[in-house]
């Protein structure tokens, strides 16, 4: 049953854009980290993730028919699609990278719609595909010579795989967060997660080489995920799956930010008209949830 109470809309906006601001940081952090192995990483982001959130309803126990859901959201969410993204991402070019970790977007509406018949209203639909036109300014500088997609292949398909698996994963968490609430789908999606990729690394041996000055990145990248994580479940219970991956795309523009405040990368002017085509759509498709 719709809310028809525009704040609880506004709401949902509010934590798709908050969600978008942790996921930006979460690439800096990456770089940051040394730690080699990409199931190592997964891992550690994943247990240290729930962990965190373990004394929340320390308590309660999902039933089996949460588990359903559950299972599922945590292997694909924090065990499969990361890995299969992190060892992508290693594979091929970055631009290659940024714009096909947005097939998200695409899997996402598409099952969206599929399984709930989830749409936009059509100005929502145009000003969606002006955040479209944002993120492959943003993504490419408009330096289209730069996109070579059959340059490093293997990686670009373990890429698209991983966005397939986080927008089956988005649509689950969507009717997990409805029984359970976000905090605690979030905390089981994570430890989840974890526990396989930790068997994983149990049962083929693979050593543990974070070190301790990296510790606190890793803490932090655990922090930033996670939160990330439980600000667009939030925000995937008010507003549904399509608008708020439209709204968590944004991470680009503040992954930008971080990069070039604690990376000391460049921003182009074209990159920003970019962000700002964007914000733009994104206000918009917000301002039309206030009209009929």
């Amino acid at each position: 049953m719709p809310n028809p109470d525009p704040r609880y809309y506004r709401r949902g906006y509010a934590y798709a854009l908050l969600g978008a601001v942790c996921g930006g940081i979460v690439p800096t952090l990456s770089k940051l980290v040394a730690v080699s192995g990409p199931l190592e990483v997964s891992a550690l982001i994943a247990l240290l993730g729930g962990g965190f959130l373990i004394p929340y309803k320390a308590k309660v126990v999902p039933r089996r028919n949460d588990l359903f859901l559950l299972v599922p959201i945590g292997i694909l969410g924090a065990a499969v699609g990361p890995f299969l993204y992190i060892t992508g991402i290693r594979d091929t070019t970055a631009v290659n990278a940024s714009l096909l970790v947005n097939g998200e977007l695409f899997f996402t509406s598409i099952i969206a719609f599929a399984a709930f018949r989830e749409t936009l209203k059509r100005i929502q639909l145009l000003m969606g595909l002006l955040v479209v036109a944002g993120i492959v300014v943003v993504s490419t500088n408009l330096d289209l010579s730069s996109v070579q997609l059959t340059s490093g292949l293997s990686g670009n398909i373990l890429i698209i795989a991983s966005t397939f698996l986080f927008g089956i994963e988005n649509n689950l968490s969507r009717i997990a967060s409805q029984r359970l609430g976000p905090v605690l789908v979030t905390k089981y999606r994570n430890l989840i997660g974890g526990v396989v990729l930790l068997a994983v690394m149990v049962g083929i041996s693979a050593p543990l080489t974070v070190s301790l000055a990296a510790l606190p990145f890793v803490l932090g990248l655990a922090v930033a995920n996670a939160a990330a994580v439980l600000f667009t479940i939030s925000a995937l219970r008010r507003i549904g799956a399509v608008r708020t991956l439209l709204v968590f795309s944004t991470s680009s523009i503040f992954g930008s930010i971080f990069a070039l405040v604690f990376l000391k990368e460049q921003i182009t002017p074209v990159q920003i008209l970019g962000g700002a085509f964007m914000l733009s759509g994104i206000y918009l498709i917000q301002r039309s949830e206030d009209r009929p």
